[in-house]
């Protein structure tokens, strides 16, 4: 459990600045004209939203963020239910595991384009 919780701590900053990012260039391209005395376009908003690489860490930093909390979770709310902690578990770990392989796929699709 201890390793899972280092994982969620490392993992919250990171995401918050990757969710801080898409939600200001959200409103970027939103309204660019707030934006406009500062030097930035619609363009500039608009690459840093769509870019690949931010999207593609945004998904697995929340996959680890998630899977972690989820064993955290479950050992310290059903340690002494062995099995089903067990269950809960793998059932999290094959969720996060397609999620990141869908991620994968999708961005190397994109990618080879």
């Amino acid at each position: 459990m201890y390793l899972w919780l280092r994982v969620v701590e490392f993992t919250s900053i990171p995401l918050a600045v990757f969710f801080l990012l898409y939600v200001v260039s959200g409103y970027g391209m939103l309204y660019p004209e707030l934006f406009r005395p500062l030097g930035l376009t619609y363009r500039a908003f608009a690459y840093l939203h769509m870019h690949p690489l931010l999207r593609y860490l945004t998904t697995v930093f929340a996959v680890l963020h998630g899977y972690g909390g989820v064993v955290v979770l479950s050992s310290r709310y059903l340690g002494k239910y062995g099995v089903l902690r067990a269950v809960v578990e793998v059932l999290a770990l094959l969720i996060a595991v397609a999620v990141v392989a869908t991620s994968t796929a999708i961005e190397l699709a994109l990618l080879l384009r």
